[in-house]
């Protein structure tokens, strides 16, 4: 995992887990790797990866089982707070972006609802007739 600069690394190791159990590549429940395990998977401090695991458990996200370590919350509802906040974030930084840019908000729902269509479309192909070129 590479860090950036503009974010404190176990914020940016919040992310990394909780994108990882809204994707459900971490189940509801499972257990995580130790802080040691962690913290060698990132190269980071242990101490880095315990403040991370602490966050998240002071957002339900994670709960801490004394002797045992630290598992995925089981409440669906707290998972999907996760996506939505995520969701909310990842759309905050994309429309901020590009109004920088002094696009419109027409213009960048016209572009979003153009790439959707190119995503779903079974074969790739896209009529690239609207003046958004994705």
């Amino acid at each position: 995992m590479k860090f950036t600069d503009d974010v404190p690394i176990y914020r940016q190791i919040e992310q990394y887990i909780a994108g990882e159990i809204i994707s459900g590549r971490i189940q509801p429940g499972q257990q995580l790797p130790s802080v040691r395990q962690l913290a060698l998977q990132f190269s980071v401090n242990t101490n880095t990866v315990q403040r991370a695991l602490r966050e998240m458990i002071i957002e339900n996200i994670l709960e801490s089982r004394r002797g045992r370590g630290n598992f995925v919350t089981t409440d669906q509802d707290v998972i999907e707070t996760q996506r939505q906040k995520l969701i909310n974030q990842s759309l905050v930084a994309m429309y901020s972006q590009l109004h920088a840019l002094n696009i419109s908000d027409a213009k960048i729902k016209e572009c979003l609802d153009d790439f959707l269509i190119k995503r779903r479309s079974e074969n790739g192909k896209h009529d690239r007739t609207k003046k958004c070129l994705l």
